[in-house]
């Protein structure tokens, strides 16, 4: 197997998309294979049949490895829905009350606090990223390591999804035999947004919408970091009911106009092909426009309610993202600055990843690439260990007998 090569797994509404790259230093050096399948017993980001869902999965993971030319040990797999949930949180470590140099155990002791916080039974943790450290109360520190200081925060932002969708897609990915740890799940959103932010963006404020087929992923930035991440039960399959239902088509045939004639400005749809398209369905770009343009505004509008105030840019991506115009329609609908967001960081043959509905898959490359190198968003190896040591006790607890514990389990709350 060659060196520092990962899978990269991609589980949407409307497509299974697998890669393997070969990757380094937080980049990709190499695509080494591509699967994109049509997904299967996924509807808006939730599994609802576990065999259809694998035997996707499997058939994009065969082709992209027929490709690279070699079985993958190592895979980081998205997910998204609307059961997605994220929270800021701060945690304090008292320096004993006197003004002394912060080390790494104190670094240490405050990742384990926020590791410690504990959510209600349904909810399980899925990444924690760190935002920024505050030495007595002088915010925006990155690493406070050698500081002085009487205390030490901690803000970091936390992502949980549902344990029952968690346990759902564990099941899926063992029968598609894909080898997984609770490390290597990443939410759509940050990783999408991994993909097509700038530096600068993540500065000056952001928020990526990652339109695919059942959900729109959001993800917002505030002053360098990741601030909410969530998603919308609405996207690109919604448009086409909407236009199936309004001129009184089959789904295919819904579909096939979106991708054809589907547009947000129709006095820029002057081509033959998209004119003998209308034809066929008697309808006109103004009539499809309009059908297009309510729902895209709906989705911008809810995406817009999640901020007191929009950020100073918005991204969009996902397959959704490249119905024409929709830069320009989001920026009048929102009035920010907008673009489409096309996946960076790609090498020269990027393998037909330069497209926004492949966003999520490179943002996952860039996840694992970074993981790969020094662990999760500066957790270094403490992320791996812990990982080897779960599945370590994971193993030996299959074997041990069940037993039933009266009271509160650790970690729970009385209340």
């Amino acid at each position: 197997m060659v060196s520092g090569s990962i899978a990269c797994i991609d589980i949407g509404s409307s497509k299974v998309c697998a890669v393997i790259a070969n990757v380094a230093g937080g980049r990709i050096l190499n695509v080494l294979g591509v699967g994109d399948v049509p997904s299967q017993g996924v509807q808006k980001g939730v599994i609802v049949d576990i065999e259809d869902a694998s035997r996707a999965i499997r058939e994009a993971l065969d082709l992209a490895e027929e490709a690279a030319g070699f079985k993958a040990t190592q895979a980081y797999v998205g997910f998204t829905g609307r059961h997605i949930a994220s929270v800021n949180t701060v945690v304090s470590v008292d320096l004993g009350g006197r003004d002394r140099m912060i080390t790494q155990s104190d670094i240490r002791e405050a990742e384990r606090k926020v590791e410690a916080i504990s959510f209600p039974e349904d909810r399980v943790t899925v990444n924690v990223i760190k935002r920024q450290y505050a030495v007595d109360n002088i915010e925006g520190i990155k690493n406070p390591l050698g500081m002085h200081g009487r205390r030490l925060d901690l803000e970091a932002h936390i992502i949980t999804a549902d344990m029952g969708y968690r346990e759902n897609r564990a099941v899926c990915l063992e029968r598609a035999g894909i080898p997984l740890s609770t490390d290597n799940l990443v939410a759509n959103p940050r990783a999408s947004a991994e993909a097509v932010l700038e530096p600068e963006d993540k500065e000056r404020g952001a928020m990526v919408l990652d339109m695919g087929g059942g959900t729109t992923g959001v993800a917002i930035y505030r002053a360098g970091s990741i601030w909410y991440t969530g998603a919308l039960p609405v996207a690109g399959r919604q448009v086409t009911k909407d236009l199936a239902m309004a001129l009184e088509a089959p789904f295919s045939g819904a579909e096939e106009l979106k991708l054809q004639a589907g547009t947000l400005y129709p006095e820029d749809m002057d081509d033959a092909a998209v004119k003998d398209v209308l034809q066929r369905f008697k309808t006109s770009a103004e009539e499809v426009s309009y059908v297009v343009r309510a729902r895209v505004e709906e989705i911008l509008r809810m995406a817009e309610a999640k901020v007191p105030q929009m950020p100073g840019v918005l991204v969009v991506t996902g397959g959704t993202a490249k119905l024409p115009g929709m830069d320009r329609f989001a920026h009048e609908v929102l009035g920010v600055q907008a673009r489409v967001g096309l996946p960076r960081y790609l090498p020269e043959d990027p393998k037909g990843l330069d497209d926004p509905r492949y966003a999520s898959v490179v943002g996952l490359a860039l996840w694992g690439s970074r993981v790969t190198e020094a662990g999760i968003d500066g957790y270094g190896r403490l992320a791996q260990v812990r990982s080897g040591l779960r599945s370590a006790w994971d193993a030996v607890r299959g074997r041990l007998p069940r037993v039933s514990f009266g009271g509160t389990r650790p970690g729970e709350s009385q209340g």
